[in-house]
């Protein structure tokens, strides 16, 4: 079966800007994907591991609902849940508008340009890349302006913008490569009081069980390792139901 390039062209578009959204998570790590200001789910990526880390897919359809990276622990404490809470709900709210301009890059590049390019259609192909880069220009610019108020350095908000720029695909999410690059530090066992939705704390509370059990699985018993992962599962399993 013969692909023509523009047909190469346009799954490849796709493609791109799949596999930047693709997290790999290590041992350590959890995404919590939200919705508008609130956090909604708690995830530790795919039940298979790739090189020791878990791919963890966003919804392609939701660039405008950037994810959060949480590293958990089993020994110090960390901040308070609902000090974290606070700060993830700020965060988000400076996030919104380049997650904003992101998705309208996605929009752009990664359905209307693909279409244009199977039906032939060389001029829109072309005005929807031109617009694709305006609407990441003033996104990119938001990124260096609040890169402070983010959590970034100098070069982590250019080299975010770079990318944007340089690979259009990329740019729709940009909202989602900003907002990812800040981490918040929580014991595992506070892991479901993150502020999370009343219909989803029995949902991330067993997402957060079944990863303490299988951390214990990979620790020997009588170590101290597996004695930090045992007490956190009974912390949890002493959370008022």
């Amino acid at each position: 079966m013969y692909l023509s390039p523009e047909w190469l062209l346009a799954a490849g578009l796709v493609a791109i800007y799949l596999f930047d959204s693709v997290q790999f998570l290590q041992i350590g790590e959890a995404v919590v994907s939200t919705r508008r200001a609130s956090l909604r789910r708690l995830s530790f990526g795919s039940s298979f591991e790739l090189g020791g880390r878990r791919p963890y897919l966003p919804n392609p359809l939701t660039p405008w609902w950037p994810e959060l990276l949480v590293d958990w622990t089993t020994s110090a404490r960390g901040p308070m849940p609902e000090q974290i809470t606070t700060e993830m709900r700020q965060h988000l709210r400076m996030v919104q508008p380049i997650a904003w301009f992101a998705t309208l890059c996605a929009g752009l590049v990664v359905v209307v340009a693909p279409l244009a390019l199977v039906r032939g259609d060389e001029r829109v192909f072309v005005a929807c890349i031109l617009m694709c880069l305006l609407c990441a220009v003033p996104g990119c610019a938001l990124v260096i302006r609040r890169r402070k108020y983010l959590g970034l350095t100098l070069w982590q908000a250019v080299s975010i913008s770079a990318v944007a720029l340089i690979c259009l695909p990329c740019s729709g999410n940009l909202g989602r490569a900003t907002a990812i690059k800040r981490r918040w530090t929580a014991q595992a066992s506070d892991l479901p009081d993150l502020g999370f939705e009343v219909t989803e704390r029995a949902v991330n509370e067993g997402k957060v069980r079944e990863m303490l059990t299988r951390a214990q699985r990979l620790c020997a018993e009588g170590t101290t390792e597996y004695q930090l992962v045992t007490a956190q599962l009974k912390l949890l399993e002493a959370r008022p139901k």
